[in-house]
């Protein structure tokens, strides 16, 4: 009973305190403020902060560290996140850039394809390559225009730089179109300089031979190489190819002439179809 009075005691004797912290606080300030720039109070503050003006120095350049490697974290997450978004719009324009040029080298041959048909005295057919065969030995490809188009068996297949082929199949929407590397393949030519005919073929290679050309009216190289027209399956005049290579041992009854066509055959993306009854007969008729 007496520990408990004195407990008492004691709590109720804090708010005299408090009062008192709180009287002196106010006359502290009043004084503050009536005395001048060079009263006591502002002269003990003068005094206190010269005093501890070396520790806040210290103090400063300790924590200095770990400021900077608080900003740099700071700084670190912020350029994290721009350069994420930088990377995303690197990354669209790259895109974008690739399908302007892709468009770009696509208008450059359209225009060549154009410039061409312009120049002949034919009625061609535009259309895209969307197929390629899946083995080596196979040299064709399809087309994205068929029957439907005009597209008919037989029809001459050509690029800017010269003859790519003739169909052999059609749909209503495709049609396949036999190279003239294919191995199968026969082109009834002549060489322009001296007029000489023979046959183009092709190989399982992809090569290109000039078949049956005399020896008396040799070829050299360099020589350019277009359709003859005769069998009437591809128009005269169509460029095949060039000589590079002739070879016309004794023991041989014709030389050995190898061609090759100004046209990337493995790589064309576009071809122009000849339609209409121009030039058109059945597949593998012109060997």
């Amino acid at each position: 009973m007496k520990r408990l009075e004195i407990d008492t005691r004691r709590g109720a004797g804090r708010p005299i305190v408090l009062v008192a912290f709180v009287v002196a606080a106010l006359i502290i300030t009043t004084v503050w403020y009536r005395e001048g720039a060079g009263g006591p109070l502002h002269g003990a503050r003068r005094v206190i902060l010269a005093a501890s003006r070396p520790f806040a120095i210290a103090g400063t350049v300790l924590t200095s560290p770990f400021r900077s490697l608080t900003g740099y974290l700071s700084d670190s997450a912020v350029s994290r996140a721009d350069y994420g978004a930088l990377k995303t719009q690197n990354d669209q324009l790259k895109a974008r850039l690739a399908r302007l040029e892709e468009a770009r080298l696509e208008n450059e041959r359209i225009r060549e394809l154009v410039k061409f048909a312009q120049a002949q005295d034919y009625k061609t057919l535009g259309c895209r390559v969307i197929g390629r065969p899946s083995n080596s030995w196979e040299r064709s490809i399809v087309l994205d225009r068929g029957t439907g188009d005009g597209v008919e068996v037989g029809a001459a297949v050509f690029a800017a730089g010269g003859l790519v082929g003739q169909v052999t199949e059609a749909t209503r929407g495709s049609a396949k179109v036999r190279l003239v590397t294919d191995g199968s393949s026969g082109v009834a030519v002549m060489v322009q300089r001296t007029r000489a005919e023979g046959v183009v073929r092709g190989s399982i290679e992809g090569r290109l031979s000039l078949d049956f050309v005399g020896k008396e009216t040799l070829p050299v190289k360099g020589d350019v190489v277009v359709t003859s027209g005769m069998g009437g399956v591809f128009p005269k005049g169509l460029v095949v190819g060039d000589v590079t290579e002739v070879a016309a041992p004794q023991a041989d009854l014709f030389p050995k002439v190898t061609v090759a066509s100004r046209v990337a055959i493995g790589h064309i993306e576009e071809v122009l179809v000849m339609v209409g009854s121009q030039g058109v007969q059945p597949a593998g008729s012109a060997e």
